[in-house]
Order: structure tokens, then C-alpha cells, then sequence
């Protein structure tokens, strides 16, 4: 997953999410809470406005009617309850869950208010109570909740100093409408992450599009356009902090650039007439020398190894005006197929104890320099003889794809570590000295100045694959098919 956007978004989602499942947990626990604690207030309520004095058996039964009646007759029971006056049951509800036991439950000893006696007051007498025909004291509530007969009941035991109550509501009716909740809240939660997650890549966008700006500003900096900066934003102080320190790098990185650029491009001009004056000088000095005397093969020595730093000078110069963009390609229609030829005849004839293999469409014709691509495809065959092995094969691939040439070389010998894959192109990098049969040839450009070439005629050069014993390099470019 590597668009940060949509990590944004993801982590938002799942962070969202997590919020919205904790704070439906905490408002589902504490819904419930309220609703027992309002039940519990409903019980102790009830309990209290009919222990003020002590009643018989029909005043329970009465009260049990009143509470069916509530409760709904075709309905599990909602309310039911159990009196004791003393240690006789004056009344039990007809559909008293059997698995409760009244009588085992613990009946509270404190009274509300903290009243305490040590006899207790006479029951008020009939009629209205008043200061001087007190109610009863009533003991404080003990609530409890209940597994009985499949269902879930909230039990409360109280009563006064003659008679213990207990009341037991059914929790039926309330534990299906917290499961409704529940239910609809687990519905809604994939809608509302799918509107957060659409809100939080909206936002992630638009937080991102300054960075998305920087990049195209980025895209538009290159070798030939490295005096372009990028405009700081306005309004995103932080940004503009960034924008600063990149376009300080610009300005070192194209100082640095034109340095490097000139130094190789004014070396490379400076050093050529001294080559040239060597190069006459021992020119003459060979031909003065008497022939096959050891002054003749030292002089032959130094002029070869001047030749070799001509040519380096020139693929310097070259790379330097690529780097520039000021690489002049002076397209004419060429030959690609004869030209390839050519090149294949005189690497057999370099190196006769090859085989070649040739495998080349015949008149395939491109606008091309034809100076400039005959020194790239001398440097890849180059490469192909250089690192082959005794008695291998070179082979060399040309046909047409639509409006693209496709050229191949392939050699037998090593292949390429992975490590040096994607340093091969690297101006100076010769790879594993253990490649070459020449160890003393090649500094490590003619890659580098065959793809700049390639490139300058809209092409490319690439790494085909690379065997323990094969390797071939692609290279393409665009052409037109002659008759």
C-alpha cells in the first residue's frame, strides 16, 4: 500500500472506528445502567407507598391485580411480588418465577433515614396518617438481578418492621429495546465509517495538494532548466519553510552543476591540443626509431595509451554536451541494418575466436546521426567481446515493433550481479573487475555515453536480463520501415 493518502484515510477509518465501537460500549453500558437504576427507583417507589402501614393479604392481591392489569394479560408478567407479615406469606403472585426463592433472600436490617429502635413502633391505626399516626419506617431497598425461567428479572427486597416485600420486574421488554439499540447502532457504524473515510481522503487530498503542486514544480526541474524554483505558498506557513529549503539545494545543486559541467567540457577542450602535439610528437619518434628497437615499442606503447585518452576526452565532451542538452544529433535516414552489419564484420574480425550469431530485418531505416548511433552500437559490441568467455557467442538481434526498432545484444560469459544492476549505467563504474578478459581496457562510459546517445534520438538503452552466462542489452528507437 504505498499512496499515503489512502493510509491516511485507512488510519483515520480504523481510528474512527475503534472511537465509535468504545463509545457505543460505554453508551450501551451506561444506558442500561440508567435503565436499572430508574427501575430500581420505580420498585423502591412502589414498595414505599404501601409499607407506610401493614396490610393483609387482599391489599397484595389488589396491588398484584393493579400490576397485571398494567403488565398486559397476554404478556409475560412485568411486575409480581411476594409479602411475609411476620413468618406467615400473606400473599405470593400467581406467576411468581418457581426458580426465585422469596424466602432465601436477604432482607436489609438498615432503615431509611438511619432510624433505629429497639422495639419497634405499633402499626399505625386506620384512617389518615399524621404526626400523630406516623407511617412506618421503611428498611432500605437491596436490588439484585436474577436468572429464572429463561428470563432475566430485577429483584427488590424491603419492607418494614411487621412485613418484607419483594417486588421482581422482568427485564425482558428492556433488554429487547437495548437490543434494538444495539442492532441499529451496529447498522449505522458502516455508513458512518464510509462517510468518515470518504471525509478523511477529501481532507487528506486537500492537505496534500500542496505537496502535490511541489512535485509538479519538481517534475519541471531538469539538467537543461535547473534556474527554475518553486513559488512558496501563501497560505501554508508550513509549507513555505519547505519550499525555501529546497529551492536554497536548487541553487547549490545548479552551481554545482554548471561547475562540473564546465570543468569537464573545459578540460576536455584544453586537454586535446597537448594530446595533439604528443600524439605528432611520437609519431615522429616512431618512425625515427630504428625499427623493432625497444625505443620504437616504448613509443608505440605511449602513443596507444594516447589514443586512449583521446577517446575518453571525446566520450567526456560528448556526456558534458548531453548533460547540457546541447548534444547536436543531425538526423539524416540511415541504415540500420547495414550499419550493423558493419559493425558485426569488424568485431568478428577483432575477435575471430567468437562465434556471431546475427539475426538482423534487412532495410530497416532510421533518422538517426549516423556518427553518433555507429559509436553507440560499436560501444555495446564492444561490451559483448570484451566480457564474453573463450569460444562464446555473440549475438546480434534487430527487428521491428510497430513504429519502434528493437535492437539485441546478447553474450555469453558472467552476468552481472544484482548489486551492480543499477549502477551499470554510472559514468566511471566497470562492475566486477572478474567480468572482463581484459582487465586494463575501458573506464567505465561507453554504457553511460551509448544510452545518452540512444536517448538523444528518443530512444532508450536498458538491461534485457542477465544470466550466470548470458547477458543482453535492449535498444530502442523510433523509426520508419523502407520497402
Amino acid at each position: 500500500m504505498s499512496s499515503f493518502r489512502l493510509r491516511l484515510a485507512l488510519l483515520v477509518g480504523f481510528l474512527t472506528a475503534g472511537l465509535l465501537l468504545a463509545a457505543g460500549f460505554l453508551a450501551w453500558e451506561l444506558t442500561t445502567r440508567f435503565n436499572v437504576d430508574r427501575l430500581d427507583r420505580e420498585l423502591h417507589h412502589l414498595a414505599k407507598t404501601n409499607l407506610d402501614r401493614v396490610n393483609d393479604g387482599s391489599h397484595w392481591a389488589r396491588l398484584d391485580a393493579a400490576l397485571t392489569f398494567v403488565s398486559g394479560s397476554d404478556r409475560p408478567p412485568t411486575y409480581v411480588l411476594w409479602a411475609k407479615n411476620n413468618d406467615r406469606v400473606d400473599f405470593r403472585s400467581a406467576r411468581w418465577p418457581d426458580a426465585i426463592a422469596p424466602g432465601s433472600l436477604a432482607v436489609p436490617t438498615t432503615y431509611e433515614g438511619g432510624i433505629t429502635f429497639d422495639q419497634p413502633p405499633p402499626p399505625p391505626a386506620r384512617g389518615g396518617l399524621s404526626p400523630r399516626n406516623p407511617a412506618l419506617p421503611i428498611r432500605a431497598t437491596a436490588c439484585s438481578t436474577i436468572e429464572a425461567n429463561g428470563s432475566t428479572w430485577r429483584v427488590a427486597v424491603t419492607g418494614n418492621p411487621y412485613t418484607t416485600l419483594v417486588l421482581a420486574a422482568n427485564l425482558a421488554e428492556l433488554n429487547a429495546d437495548l437490543r434494538r439499540l444495539r442492532s441499529r447502532y451496529l447498522a449505522a457504524l458502516p455508513l458512518v465509517l464510509l462517510a468518515v473515510g470518504a471525509g478523511a481522503w477529501w481532507l487528506a487530498s486537500r492537505a496534500l495538494r500542496p505537496v502535490a503542486s511541489l512535485t509538479q514544480a519538481a517534475e519541471r526541474i531538469t539538467a537543461a532548466g535547473l534556474d527554475q524554483r518553486i513559488s512558496a505558498p501563501t497560505h501554508d506557513q508550513e509549507f513555505q519553510r519547505l519550499v525555501t529549503v529546497f529551492n536554497a539545494m536548487l541553487d547549490r545543486l545548479e552551481m554545482g552543476f554548471h561547475q562540473a559541467r564546465r570543468f569537464s567540457a573545459d578540460a576536455s577542450h584544453e586537454l586535446k591540443t597537448p594530446l595533439a602535439l604528443l600524439q605528432a610528437e611520437l609519431e615522429q619518434a616512431v618512425r625515427e626509431a630504428p625499427s623493432g628497437s625497444p625505443q620504437q615499442q616504448i613509443y608505440s606503447s605511449l602513443l596507444d595509451d594516447i589514443q586512449h585518452l583521446k577517446a575518453i576526452l571525446e566520450r567526456l565532451l560528448l556526456l558534458s554536451l548531453a548533460d547540457s542538452g546541447r548534444l547536436v544529433v543531425e538526423r539524416t535516414p540511415t541504415d540500420l541494418s547495414a550499419m550493423l552489419r558493419n559493425v558485426a564484420e569488424d568485431s568478428a574480425a577483432l575477435a575471430p575466436q567468437l562465434e556471431f550469431e546475427h539475426a538482423i530485418a534487412p532495410a530497416v531505416i532510421v533518422q538517426a546521426d549516423a556518427i553518433l548511433l555507429e559509436q553507440a552500437l560499436q560501444n555495446l559490441t564492444g561490451n559483448a567481446l570484451k566480457y564474453n568467455r573463450a569460444g562464446g557467442i555473440v549475438r546480434l538481434e534487430l527487428k521491428v515493433e510497430r513504429s519502434w526498432v528493437r535492437l539485441t545484444v546478447g553474450n555469453h560469459g558472467p552476468g552481472i550481479a544484482l548489486t551492480d544492476q543499477t549502477r551499470i549505467f554510472e559514468r566511471f563504474f566497470r562492475g566486477d573487475p572478474a567480468r572482463s578478459r581484459d582487465r586494463t581496457s575501458g573506464v567505465g562510459l561507453g554504457l553511460s555515453l551509448s544510452r545518452e546517445i540512444l536517448r538523444a534520438h528518443g530512444g532508450e538503452l536498458v538491461l534485457g536480463r542477465t544470466e550466470p552466462d548470458w547477458t543482453e542489452f535492449v535498444a530502442t528507437l523510433p523509426t520508419t520501415r523502407s520497402a
